[in-house]
């Protein structure tokens, strides 16, 4: 957010930072070096286009540059990377027109606005850039060399406690300021303050113990703690720890003692995750950005009540009762954590819960895939009867993160999304007893922690979802099937069919075009036929779902054309399918396949030339590329 202060600098400077980016209205004032006039630039009136010097309480310095604010502002809110070209433009148009003296044009955004704020941004990024680079008066570089080269002639003094995104200083992330998004600029934001304080609480009450237990357990608390983003960088593999531990850990230290170090650096971790900006940056305590914040909060109260034995949760949902909420849904943030955060927690009890239903579907769990805990489980009793299935089995459950292990027993049953229950015990011994109680009554009073599907977290419940989803559409097309001799009767007698029908031949015609996307190799009997019952049905088919199978099957196709360079027949299918999304005017997303496309040109290049002395074989790949390449709006490849 760029906000900044004099302490903040000084540190950073100390650090060996050489130089940081500022917004052009966070600069007050700056005079030549060595001059005695300062000239007032506040406002955001102070000259971009060249780096200064800011003088430190300690006799450091560091340099500042103060990117150009009208063009970032259009390109993170405005329209200009619609255009790559129109973007390139306005850089190049921000340069002096008679500049006597080098100068730097720069911009500050997000990386997110290239392709996810807005799309396809990162294309207009692209094509600007390489405009830049055919340009023989500019060049691209960065800050560091563009320093080296050319250090500041003039120094600034900066407005402390300013940042980029808030016009009241820094208030937006500690009080009511009045800056919000946009959306609802009507709400409250009395939640913000209680946040921050309950966010301080944990910081406060955790941080210094931290410290001090550290102390006990590692050569240097500060070192281990710096090097403690390798164990995050390695996904906290066992070779990983290991090598962590025997750089940083007491000789002789139990091996609970080695977990307590890792739990006491995790919960540190996390304690700078829950001061993340974003929880205070948009309009309501119950919006993503918050509860992603107070999530690491409770993790790292969890990891407290570990490895320090202090509960916090008491106090920071006191604190979150002060903090009213916009949602109508959510009277106060403490209600939000209830919701939000307390069921999205993962112990490895839960997780263990959780492999056994991913077991049923044949998946490998997240938490597993994560790489963040190990799992492995033995499952000796299944079986499916009467749509539900059933699993019961053991499972080991190994934190990576602090080394925390569990050996579990866990069952789970399912008989549809709504309909789940999995559930852990203490390992025992009565394996059978328990079976039977799940196969004959479908009850699970054995276990003592107890899941169903609203414990779910949202990423476990749409993994299940889309294992489930495509029975669904079958069932739908099944009745579709068994209805239509019906059907038939009430259109000889002349008699409307009812709306449900209507809906089940829209939902069988999109499975049935669905079947010839993904064939890869349209029919062209089965495609006509199915456009004749569109077009005489006047169908609405589900054309974002067919456009994504579309472009999904065409990238594919595209990744195959790459991999066998002699094969035409990927290039073939590519126009087949193209055609077919064109005639249902399917919405298509291309880019990943143009893209693609565009890295073939080198081989198209290579059975041109075969082509041209007589091979077939290279001039029907060739004319499959064109094709293709035509389709694609791929300009560049005709003959």
């Amino acid at each position: 957010e760029t906000a900044v202060d004099i302490e903040s600098l000084d540190l950073m400077a100390g650090a060996g930072i050489r130089f940081t980016i500022l917004a052009p209205h966070q600069a007050g004032r700056v005079r030549a070096i060595g001059a005695d006039e300062w000239t007032d630039v506040s406002g955001g009136r102070v000259e971009t286009r060249m780096p200064y010097i800011c003088r430190l309480p300690s006799g450091r310095s560091i340099a500042i540059f103060f990117y150009d604010g009208t063009i970032a502002r259009d390109v993170a809110f405005g329209d200009l990377l619609v255009d790559g070209r129109r973007f390139a433009g306005r850089l190049f148009g921000a340069f002096s027109p008679g500049r006597r003296r080098p100068e730097l044009v720069h911009i500050a955004t997000d990386g997110e606005t290239y392709g996810h704020h807005r799309k396809f941004g990162e294309m207009a990024l692209a094509y600007c850039l390489r405009a830049v680079e055919a340009r023989r008066d500019v060049r691209l570089t960065v800050y560091g060399e563009y320093l080296a080269a050319h250090p500041p002639t003039h120094e600034v003094a900066v407005r402390e406690g300013t940042s980029w995104s808030c016009t009241h200083g820094i208030g937006r992330w500690q009080e009511g300021c009045g800056c919000h998004c946009g959306t609802h600029p009507d709400w409250s934001q009395a939640w913000r303050r209680p946040l921050r304080e309950a966010i301080v609480m944990v910081r406060d009450a955790l941080a210094p113990r931290s410290a001090e237990a550290l102390a006990t357990l590692v050569r240097d608390p500060r070192e281990a703690r710096e090097d403690a983003v390798d164990l995050v960088l390695g996904r906290w593999s066992d070779e990983t720890v290991e090598g962590f531990l025997s750089r940083h850990a007491l000789q002789g230290i139990s091996p609970g003692e080695r977990r307590r170090v890792l739990t006491l650096l995790e919960m540190e971790r996390q304690v700078m995750l829950m001061q993340t900006s974003c929880g205070w940056f948009f309009d309501d305590i119950a919006e993503p950005g918050s509860v992603q914040v107070m999530r690491h909060a409770g993790r790292a109260m969890d990891l407290g009540r570990q490895a320090l034995g202090i509960d916090l949760e008491p106090a920071f949902i006191g604190i979150l009762r002060r903090a009213p909420s916009n949602d109508p849904g959510y009277a106060t943030g403490a209600a939000v954590y209830e919701v939000l955060v307390r069921p999205a927690a993962a112990d490895p009890a839960r997780i263990g819960a959780g492999a056994a239903l991913y077991e049923i579907f044949g998946i490998t769990p997240l938490a597993a895939e994560s790489g963040m805990y190990a799992i492995r489980g033995d499952w000796p009793y299944r079986s499916e009867t009467g749509g539900r299935q059933n699993l019961l089995g053991t499972v080991r459950v190994r934190s990576r993160v602090t080394g925390e292990e569990v050996f579990l027993d866990a069952v789970a049953s399912f008989s549809g999304i709504d309909r789940v229950v999995i559930g852990v015990r203490e390992p025992g011994d009565a394996l059978g007893a328990a079976w039977e109680e799940v196969t004959e009554t479908g009850e699970i009073g054995a276990f003592t922690r107890v899941y169903t599907a609203s414990d779910l977290s949202d990423e476990e419940r749409w993994t299940i979802a889309r294992r489930v989803l495509p029975g669904i559409g079958s069932a739908v097309c099944a009745v579709y099937r068994d209805a239509t001799p019906l059907l038939g009767v009430l259109e000889d007698l002349g008699i409307p069919e009812p709306g449900v029908a209507t809906l089940l031949r829209e939902h069988a015609c999109t499975e049935r075009l669905l079947a010839i996307l993904e064939s890869g190799c349209p029919d062209p009997d089965r495609f006509a036929a199915l456009a004749a019952d569109v077009r005489a049905g006047n169908f609405r088919l589900d054309l974002p779902t067919l456009g994504e199978a579309a472009s999904r099957r065409i990238a594919a196709s595209v990744r195959a054309a790459a991999a066998r360079p002699e094969d035409p027949m990927p290039l073939e299918e590519i126009a087949r399918i193209v055609r077919c999304a064109k005639v249902f005017g399917l919405p298509l997303t291309l880019w990943e396949s143009q893209n693609a496309c565009i890295g073939m040109r080198r081989q198209y290049a290579v059975m041109q030339q075969r082509a041209g002395r007589g091979d077939g074989d290279a001039e029907r790949w060739a004319g499959a590329f064109r094709r293709a390449a035509a389709c694609l709006g791929v300009r560049g490849c005709e003959v």
